[in-house]
């Protein structure tokens, strides 16, 4: 699994926790202002990472990368995200995210197709 799926499967589960989401609802090229995000839950998410990487992240992250995918792809191109990898080790828990990113990165192959379709 690459860094930048590891971190983008994390950045999900943050994401949905942070604002109630059911993580299969969460598309990872959407923008984060799409599913409620705002400049407080934006600063408190990249705090999180912060603690997480022991690394000082531009607190204007989710804006400048406005997407799951964007963000983290920044991230794992600039940080080394392996704290992040430790934390989500649970072989059970990556096989879920990873389907649940698969399904909404590719929204017309999956059973989300109609739900995600694009203009």
């Amino acid at each position: 699994m690459s860094n930048q799926t590891i971190i983008q499967n994390w950045l999900v589960t943050q994401l949905a926790e942070q604002l109630s989401l059911d993580v299969s609802k969460i598309d990872v090229t959407e923008p984060l202002t799409r599913y409620g995000l705002d400049s407080i839950d934006a600063v408190t998410m990249v705090g999180d990472i912060e603690d997480i990487l022991d690394e000082e992240l531009p607190s204007t992250l989710f804006w400048d990368y406005p997407s799951v995918e964007r963000a983290a792809q920044f991230l794992a191109e600039n940080y080394d995200i392996s704290a992040i990898a430790r934390a989500t080790s649970s072989p059970l828990k990556i096989e879920e995210l990873e389907e649940t990113v698969a399904a909404t990165a590719a929204p017309s192959s999956s059973k989300w197709g109609s739900l995600f379709s694009r203009k």
